[in-house]
Order: C-alpha cells, then structure tokens, then sequence
C-alpha cells in the first residue's frame, strides 16, 4: 500500500510493538503511532519504538478517521466491531490491515503472505 510521507498509521492495541516495529521497516517515512490499554506494555512499547507516539488508550474508543492505515492483530470475534468501527471511521480511502483474523463479512482487497507464514488481510474502506 503505496503511502506519502508522513501518513498516519496507527497500530491498534500495540501490545509490546512488534507491529509497529514491523510498520517502521515497511514505512520509514509514515507518522506511526500505538495505543495500547496496558500502561505497563505502553512504556515498553515506547521504549522498544523511541521513533513512534505510543499512548495508552482504548483502541475501540479511538477515532480511525485521520489514519491511512489502521493495524489489528486482535481476537477473531473481535473482528465484526472492528469492521463496524471501520466503516464508520475510516470513510476516506483508508486501509483496515489485519494480521491472521479476517472480517467474514467484507472481502479483502488484498492477502498478503507474512515470511512466517501468516496472512495479513488488507480491506479498503472509501466511503461506499
């Protein structure tokens, strides 16, 4: 997914940064940023990723409007809130990208093949 420089991404739970980590290397020139719940795992995050805005926050109680990329490693049955959230959020050409879960309700755009195996699911949210 082809993106300008300084374009929001946004990981969504960001755990310990593993994502955004990978994020980094996909997008050096992207403004990453990372929520997380845990205070705990948000101080190691932004240690372990000095270059990104790590926060400590409720992913579902975000606004996804201002991101051109929102990305999900959650739980399977989280995936329907996450579509719902998406299609009200992110009206303006984003990208939804899921790591392992897809949304069964929408099909994604793209399926890409991590190097461990795992699919990453990309859905395009446009305002249709």
């Amino acid at each position: 997914m082809p993106l300008p420089a300084g374009a929001r991404v946004l990981d969504a739970g960001c755990g310990l940064g593993a994502g955004l980590i990978e994020l980094h290397r996909a997008y050096p020139q992207a403004a990453l940023e990372g929520v997380e719940w845990s205070a705990l795992l948000r101080v190691a995050c932004a240690w372990r990723c000095p270059w990104a805005r790590v926060r400590q926050g409720d992913l579902w109680a975000d606004d996804w409007s201002g991101y051109a990329i929102v990305y999900l490693f959650q739980r399977p049955e989280s995936m329907a809130r996450a579509l719902e959230k998406a299609q009200h959020e992110m009206r303006g050409g984003g990208w939804l990208a899921s790591l392992e879960f897809r949304i069964d309700a929408k099909a994604p755009a793209h399926v890409l093949a991590c190097p461990d195996g795992r699919r990453l699911h990309l859905y395009r949210f446009d305002g249709s």
